[in-house]
């Protein structure tokens, strides 16, 4: 295949994983439907959207259920039915509470409970109309050395090294920051992930540099690159700053 080929293939692949990318963000309990996030204290939160409910729901009936928080541990007794206890996103078996577009789940941090609420009909999810990107370049897909802990690579005559948040992860989750992050790019860095092999070797693909999802919404907890990830150069690559057209 001739070089032009080459780059016409690798264009085309890029444009189907941004379609990919684009449908994940924005599909009905994608980031994007984020409307709250409440920490959670131990006792009994009467949840609903009459004002006098401990925690308003809006788009719920006025008494829809209460919440009984003991620790990491969480039962929902729903108004008129049968309690369940709900497993938080630790688990590896969310439970995920629904009414109509409204739907809420359970996360832990650090010992701690949250209540994070999605609306599918968020106002962020029905006036989203895509991200600005850096051009494709093929010059950012950098093939790394893997010594099973730290991505090694090199871009000129200088020597880096990307340490992802999981080093036995199925997939490699990198958070990281460069000259660009603050300015062009989101201030809190950028997501990129990599395929692990079966070798020493690495595709870091610059290109497929994704925002956070605190980038798009006040409600999500994100991780900051570790010292060893804020990259001195600037990765002219991936999705730049997300700014919302009401904003």
């Amino acid at each position: 295949m001739s070089a032009p080929a080459v780059v016409t293939s690798l264009i085309k692949e890029y444009a189907r994983w941004r379609e990919t990318r684009l449908a994940e963000l924005t599909k009905e309990d994608g980031w994007l439907t984020l409307v709250n996030l409440i920490w959670l204290d131990d006792g009994w939160h009467q949840l609903g959207s009459a004002s006098s409910c401990d925690i308003q729901l809006t788009g719920t009936p006025p008494r829809f259920g209460t919440l009984s928080v003991t620790g990491n541990a969480a039962e929902w007794q729903p108004d008129g039915g049968m309690p369940q206890v709900l497993h938080c996103d630790s688990s590896g078996s969310t439970s995920v509470i629904h009414h109509d577009a409204i739907s809420f789940f359970l996360i832990e941090r650090d010992g701690r409970l949250a209540l994070r609420v999605r609306d599918a009909n968020s106002a962020t999810r029905r006036d989203f109309t895509g991200i600005d990107c850096f051009p494709f370049n093929p010059a950012w897909q950098v093939e790394a050395r893997w010594d099973g802990a730290l991505a090694h690579f090199r871009m000129g005559d200088t020597n880096f090294t990307l340490r992802p948040q999981k080093p036995a992860a199925d997939l490699l989750h990198f958070v990281f920051a460069d000259q660009t992050s603050g300015r062009e790019t989101y201030g809190g860095g950028r997501f990129l992930h990599a395929a692990p092999t079966q070798s020493d070797r690495l595709l870091l693909d610059f290109n497929r540099a994704i925002n956070p999802p605190c980038a798009f919404t006040p409600f999500a907890v994100c991780p900051l690159p570790p010292p060893e990830n804020r990259l001195p150069i600037a990765v002219t690559a991936g999705e730049k700053c997300y700014s919302a057209p009401n904003r």
